[in-house]
């Protein structure tokens, strides 16, 4: 049996896949977020929804690892609804015709959906577990000043092998995702192999469906080369690792993370700030 070891509570400087993939596509809101520590103006609906209904989720496998009792679909959206309505720093930043009342709706379908046909592992290691390892530079061996900062949704076993399972809540299923491990999931797939000591792992995505008939699928993520996938992964973490050393040490970081205009700055929670820096 694979024992999970006990999570670290490091305060290490932490990168994390949000983080390094934040660094990719807007340095400059990395900049706001990750260095300057700015808190957002609101916080996206999407984000709001999809932290409920992991915390809805993380109810249900915590209580059939502990108890091998499944919760009821009123406990789970009690758990949801608790999360999404719970005070916050910042207001809910809605898409058109979106609401709070929405929101709950949309999770309840979701959940009734999850019940009838969520996956139910043969044997739950772990259940939302946080990690903090060492990172390392996998071109030049050195070691990196921030450590890798993760979540596991969910860690399984299932016929000798472990398998790494994460949520998605999404408006609709693209199989297109399950093509290769991004960036989180072969992170993931890394971390774990460090953690546990095992030599392969498996990884798929349990998809919420937001359609008009909310519907829930399992499919296994397709692992071409891992020890390929997981280096480009750590490359982009030590990318990430050298602008940010490269931005502290200059006198305008602002200059070294410059903005990256696109889709996201719509719904960025650092929009204001952005526009009134230029």
């Amino acid at each position: 049996m694979v024992i999970v070891p006990t999570p670290q509570t490091d305060e290490a400087l932490h990168l994390s896949a949000s983080s390094i993939s934040t660094m990719t596509e807007c340095p400059r809101e990395f900049l706001f977020k990750y260095i300057q520590g700015r808190k957002p103006q609101d916080t996206g609906a999407s984000l709001v929804f999809g932290s409920a209904l992991h915390e809805a989720l993380a109810y249900f496998y915590n209580a059939l690892r502990q108890s091998l009792t499944e919760p009821t679909l009123a406990e789970l959206c009690d758990v949801a609804v608790t999360a999404l309505t719970a005070p916050r720093e910042t207001p809910i930043s809605f898409t058109r015709g979106e609401t709070l009342e929405s929101l709950k709706s949309t999770t309840v379908g979701l959940l009734k959906a999850f019940l009838a046909t969520g996956i139910r592992p043969d044997h739950i290691l772990a259940v939302e577990h946080r990690f903090v390892l060492p990172l390392t530079n996998p071109l030049t061996g050195q070691l990196l000043p921030e450590s890798l900062l993760g979540t596991f949704d969910l860690l399984i076993e299932y016929h000798g092998r472990v398998c790494v399972l994460d949520h998605k809540s999404c408006a609709r299923l693209d199989p297109d995702r399950t093509r290769s491990p991004d960036l989180q999931m072969s992170l993931y797939s890394h971390a774990t192999k460090q953690l546990l000591g095992v030599s392969s792992v498996d990884l798929q995505y349990q998809f919420l469906v937001k359609t008009k008939e909310a519907t829930v699928t399992t499919l296994p993520i397709a692992r071409q080369d891992e020890a390929r996938e997981e280096r480009a992964a750590l490359m982009q973490a030590a990318s990430a690792s050298f602008w940010i050393s490269t931005s502290l040490s200059h006198d305008h970081p602002e200059l070294v993370l410059p903005k990256r205009p696109s889709w996201r700055c719509a719904s960025c929670g650092f929009r204001s700030h952005c526009a009134s820096c230029g």
